[in-house]
This record gives C-alpha cells, structure tokens and sequence, in this order.
C-alpha cells in the first residue's frame, strides 16, 4: 500500500521531558500539535499502525511481539521473492568492529531493526495519507545532518532506533580506526565507542555523535557512541520532516 502525501505537517515539535516506557510501550506530549489526529505507522510488507497521535499531542505508541513478527515476515518474504537487498544482520554485524577491541556475547545472533535509520511515520493508514516522516533526535540541525550523507557538516547530538533479538546479546569496548584526511597529510583516529546490552525482546539504542573534526573544510564525526538505555533522554525531540 502506497500513501499519498499531504504537505501539512513538516514542523519540529518538542517533547515534553515526562515521556514514560512501560513493558515497550513509549508515550510522550507534543507541544503545538495542530489539533489533527494521525496513526504511527510501521512500513513492513503490510503496513500497520503501532501507535498513535492524538488531538492533544499525546503520542504513543507499543512494541510487542506483532510488531516483531510483522518485520520477521517481511524479511521472510523477501527473501522467498530472491530480494538479495534484504538481508539478516548479526549483532556482530550491525554493531561492527575488529573482534580484538571489542568484547561480543552472542554477537552471532539475529538482529532486527524497527526501523530504517529510526524513521518512523505519521498519516491515516486506512485513507492511504501519508503527513510526514519523524524521528526521536536531539535537534533539527543533527537531524538535517547526519543523514545527508556527508552532503552536510555533522554536528553534535544524537537519534534513537529499537533493536529486536530473540536472546540476550552484547558489544562492549573502543572500536579504532585510522583514517587520512582528504589531503592526506595527516592521519586521524575515529572513534566509536560501545555499550550495547541487549536484552530478549526490543531494546532501545541512542547512537550519539559526541565529537567531530575538520577535514579541509568537512565537519565529519571524530567519537560516536552506540548504547542500549532504558530511558529515552530529557533532550530527546520528536523531529517532523519532509524527505
């Protein structure tokens, strides 16, 4: 099911920093909600609504094993339909580094991401409207950057996307690597730091630029830091977009 797209509700909204999580339920107030209803929508094989917005601002919205089996299915039938795009990732594999830096436990396992670089979707799933694209970020700015694949200077701050597994798993440690510059006269150490401890169900991951450096002229990220939390951040910020 395709949605049609209505350019209504491009804005950046803040999330009030009262914003509970109970058994993988995440609710949350929209400050200057424009009065208008709309489901969250998760685009599997068969889109469905795991949550929604109401005309108050109140967002919510679950993550349970439907949701998970619908993902688990949509991988299943892409790969029955030879979509050699779609494929399973490891723990070892999404949260990638030299085995030697870091300390992986089931790191072999299955992972499953809720969605694409954390892009959730606002709309009404049974009229086929589509309002917008969001994320839980710390800013606009971060938000415009980071996924402008390198067309933008990174700047500092951080998203947040759910992982599934079906066991226990964990990445720990410093993961370095050396890169040159775009000019090659000096060699730099890129840093992402690790502390994931995934528990069996869906788990909450922040990935955070924490610093960045200048390549001629570039602003690129120096130290990025993936961890699971259990909260999300005081200065989290629910970012409406056009993409």
């Amino acid at each position: 099911m395709k949605l049609s797209l209505r350019r209504n509700l491009y804005y950046s909204f803040l999330l009030f920093i009262t914003i509970s999580c109970a058994q993988n339920t995440y609710t949350g107030t929209i400050e200057n909600w424009n009065n208008k209803q709309a489901e969250i929508i998760l685009l599997t094989e068969n889109p469905m609504v795991i949550g929604s917005i109401s005309q108050n601002g109140n967002a919510i919205f679950s993550l349970n094993e439907d949701v998970s089996n619908a993902i688990l299915g949509t991988l299943q039938s892409e790969e029955e339909n030879g979509n050699v795009s779609i494929q399973k990732s490891s723990v070892s594999k999404a949260f990638y580094c030299n085995p030697e830096q870091v300390e992986a436990k089931n790191g072999d396992i299955n992972i499953h991401k809720l969605a694409s670089r954390g892009t959730f979707y606002a709309g009404n799933l049974a009229n086929e409207e589509f309002f917008g694209q969001f994320r839980i970020t710390s800013s606009q700015s971060f938000n415009d950057s980071y996924f402008a694949l390198g067309k933008k200077d990174f700047v500092k701050g951080f998203y947040i996307n759910f992982f599934y597994v079906e066991e226990a798993a964990s990445v720990n440690g410093e993961c370095k690597t050396e890169s040159y510059t775009m000019d090659m006269k000096r060699i730099v150490e890129i840093v992402t730091m690790y502390n994931i401890n995934l528990k069996k169900g869906w788990n909450m991951v922040k990935i955070e630029v924490k610093e960045t450096y200048n390549d001629g002229g570039k602003i690129r990220p120096l130290k990025t830091a993936m961890s699971t939390i259990e909260k999300l951040p005081k200065d989290a910020r629910l970012i409406l977009f056009e993409q």
